[in-house]
């Protein structure tokens, strides 16, 4: 019996199979990495801290007020009760959102504004007893980013 010299197909079938094994790993963080760009900002990141400031889920600290602070409109800081109006907010809020959390977050972007929708619901004993939704409105224009409303309500 001779031996054959040229590829086969199942060589090719094979070797096909190979190189999208080895390649696998390679592709999903790609895509992993191009999803979590799309959906993930500087603008985004702010509006979550103020959220997570806001619902008592961070530190309430005065420091962590007045980084939310910087990019909120005057208006709407002043409705807030400035710096020391959002420290009290947010640990009245720690002591309503005490328990197992939840969070589901929507983003929604239109031109150069951002609304961020959050449903916070705070479980115990594996009940939601306690449900929070805020909404967060930002623009991004000349003067930069600021948050223009947050809106916040309580329900169960």
């Amino acid at each position: 019996m001779a031996l054959r010299k040229g590829p086969r197909i199942e060589d090719a079938v094979i070797g096909t199979f190979v190189v999208l094994a080895l390649l696998y790993p390679l592709l999903v963080t790609l895509l992993i990495y191009l999803q979590e760009k799309e959906e993930t900002s500087e603008e985004v990141d702010i509006l979550r801290t103020t959220y997570l400031f806001v619902t008592g889920l961070e530190d309430c600290s005065p420091e962590t007020a007045s980084r939310i602070a910087q990019f909120m409109e005057e208006e709407l800081l002043q409705k807030l009760g400035g710096i020391a109006g959002l420290v009290d907010l947010c640990r009245r809020s720690k002591a309503l959102t005490a328990g197992s959390v939840t969070v589901e977050e929507d983003i929604q972007r239109e031109g150069n504004r951002t609304l961020l929708r959050v449903h916070v619901k705070v479980r115990e004993r594996g009940v939601v007893r306690r449900k929070l939704l805020l909404d967060l409105k930002a623009v991004r224009d000349a003067e930069g980013f600021r948050i223009e409303e947050v809106s916040y309500a309580e329900g169960r």
